[in-house]
């Protein structure tokens, strides 16, 4: 490939084809607004693009999707993405994952990214991927589009972590959407059903574009470390831009004072990293099914897996009377308690933050749990 194709990027004097193609990203979701935020990182020469998605193509995403055909219905999403992707630059070389970014995208693997483009279509993935970014201290870009406006929303975490989050602004309402879909033990509810939004390719094409240009920084004059929300109504042609702050008490970076120590370690509880202490508070990255009790018996009867791996009939499982269970669903400690009640066993979350002697560290576990 010749220095040809980028010709009129180079005529260009505030951009640079050099930083572009060192840039590294990842994308979040490889659906409509997906699928425009690639075409465009390819066609800027971006040199590393990371792709992750869980589903597989569908005919109706046909008419929101450039990189989709009518020959890749069934096939992975993501994989597909990176494909098309490479044959638009051949001097990009995406990476294709298919699966839960949750499971696959480690901290540690973060960090080594840019910025994270966040292209998903439900607020349970969107505050987990801004925990992650913040937690790696990488900026974070979020979309949301409906059938007639666009939202993009800039956190520069790699700048800063006291401008706020994309949790800082969320409404209550949200969360007990949320929460809508998981039993009041945790557990998931086999009946919910996701509500779809519908959408064209006009939005989710204002939504990339803006957000591309946003998270490389693409002209950017001053280095402004401050979050911030575009809103675009396609129809009308207005637009506004608003400045995002910090809400006390948030649940993603009001509980993380300063700047977190980032640590690995094996799953096993009882081979946690030693400067931990035992009076130490852990909370986990997701809710932990502890144990349960069966009204009228004594014993406990440990689990310690994830909450969300069961669904509600899991009562049913254990009793003939469902209603005589009694579930222990968690997400704090203490060390000392894991260490008396659940040795030997794996922690079955993503991460943990720990707090005690005046040090917050974050604790990623090795390997996927059990």
């Amino acid at each position: 490939m010749t220095d040809a194709r980028y010709n009129r990027h180079n005529l260009i004097d505030w951009f640079s084809q050099d930083a572009v193609a060192n840039t590294r990203v990842a994308v979040i979701g490889a659906g409509a607004v997906g699928n425009e935020v690639i075409k465009n990182l390819a066609l800027l020469g971006v040199g590393g693009i990371s792709i992750f998605d869980l589903d597989l193509i569908e005919e109706h995403n046909l008419t929101r999707s450039v990189l989709f055909r009518d020959t890749d219905i069934g096939q992975s999403k993501a994989k597909v993405a990176a494909q098309r992707a490479s044959e638009l630059d051949a001097n990009v070389s995406p990476l294709s994952f298919h699966g839960d970014f949750w499971k696959y995208l480690s901290l540690s693997q973060l960090r080594t990214f840019d910025a994270v483009f966040c292209c998903v279509d439900n607020f349970e993935a969107r505050i987990r991927c801004n925990t992650l970014c913040y937690l790696a201290r990488v900026d974070f870009i979020n979309m949301g589009i409906d059938s007639r406006s666009a939202v993009v929303e800039v956190f520069p975490f790699s700048r800063t972590l006291t401008a706020g989050c994309f949790e800082c602004s969320l409404p209550p309402t949200v969360y007990r959407r949320i929460s809508e879909r998981y039993s009041c033990g945790y557990l998931r509810k086999l009946s919910f059903i996701e509500k779809k939004i519908p959408t064209t390719i006009i939005t989710s094409t204002v939504a990339a574009g803006l957000a591309v240009s946003l998270g490389l920084r693409l002209g950017a004059l001053e280095d402004e470390a401050m979050a911030k929300r575009f809103y675009i109504d396609t129809i009308s042609g207005s637009s506004t831009r608003t400045a995002l702050g910090r809400a006390d008490g948030c649940v993603c970076c009001g509980r993380l004072p300063g700047e977190p120590y980032l640590v690995t370690s094996q799953r096993r509880v009882g081979a946690l990293p030693p400067e931990i202490d035992l009076d130490a508070t852990i909370v986990t990255s997701e809710p932990i099914l502890a144990s349960y009790r069966i009204a009228g018996e004594d014993a406990e009867h440990v689990v310690f897996k994830n909450a969300s791996s069961f669904d509600s009939r899991f009562p049913e499982t254990v009793s003939a009377d469902a209603g005589s269970v009694d579930l222990e669903v968690r997400d704090q400690f203490t060390i000392g308690e894991l260490v008396r009640r659940f040795a030997g066993h794996d922690m079955p979350c993503k991460f943990a933050i720990v707090s005690g002697n005046g040090k917050v560290l974050i604790c990623e576990f090795e390997g996927e749990a059990a």
